[in-house]
């Protein structure tokens, strides 16, 4: 394995550009304290350009440039990049205070440095009650990439849907309960969309469980459980079978 660039002293959750033109750009949203003041409270969404794909002659690393920047008023959970061009495409900010920031790549990808929030939020949805956004997934499937799974630190799980409009974010719960949203008893640490059935979600949680949840149903299809309980860290389904799936578990 060889290293290919580095970004230094950046602790962050991070998300891939899905846009074919920019493949190279990475988002960082900070999870760390970045100083006194402001910084001490909030953070900061950032957009790399890695340079991978420069061809460096003599062997060494391409630096990684800055395209664009957005101050926030809370720290990142969890971050994730919706599926379109420059123009469509969404990035969605999972924050510690349980707030759902949506943001245009757009506006970042100038690389004019500092941007206003005013000028890159699109929205901010709040329905996890203060608590930390921990996992962030959109729909990967071309009839619904409108869709966003968001699970909170407690356990609480939302469905996003911004098929109308980024102005106009209906929220609703994979279970029917709209009011208290679905709760799956542990913080959720992954969301995964099934690989072939674009209304199958799961949600994996620091409890031992992944819920496979049938959202045209509202229910949960299916619970998964580690026999140790062990906190599952991660899960992938199979990219060609749609049954299959793959969990990580700490412990």
């Amino acid at each position: 394995m060889t290293k290919i660039t580095e970004l230094k002293d950046k602790g962050a959750v991070v998300a891939w550009s899905p846009i074919g033109e920019y493949a190279d750009v990475i988002a960082l949203g900070s999870k760390e304290k970045g100083g006194i003041g402001f910084d001490d409270y909030g953070g900061e969404l950032e957009l790399y350009d890695l340079n991978i794909t420069q061809n460096k002659h003599d062997g060494s690393m391409p630096e990684p440039t800055l395209l664009g920047s957005v101050k926030t008023t809370n720290r990142f959970g969890s971050l994730a990049w919706g599926k379109g061009d420059l123009t469509s495409s969404i990035l969605a900010g999972g924050m510690l205070d349980g707030t759902v920031n949506l943001w245009k790549p757009s506006a970042l990808l100038g690389g004019a440095g500092s941007v206003s929030p005013e000028d890159a939020l699109l929205a901010s949805v709040q329905r996890h009650n203060g608590a930390a956004v921990s996992a962030l997934k959109f729909n990967t499937h071309a009839d619904s990439p409108n869709l966003l799974a968001t699970g909170g630190s407690t356990g609480q799980i939302w469905m996003m849907d911004m098929a109308s409009s980024t102005d106009v974010v209906s929220v609703y719960s994979p279970n029917g309960d709209d009011t208290n949203g679905a709760t799956i008893g542990g913080e959720v640490t992954q969301m995964a969309w099934n690989s072939q059935v674009s209304h199958i979600l799961a949600s994996s949680s620091a409890n031992g469980s992944v819920v496979v949840w049938d959202l045209r149903q509202k229910k949960p299809w299916c619970e998964l459980r580690v026999e140790s309980n062990c906190p599952v860290s991660d899960m992938a389904w199979n990219p060609t079978q749609g049954l299959h799936m793959m969990t990580a578990s700490d412990g």
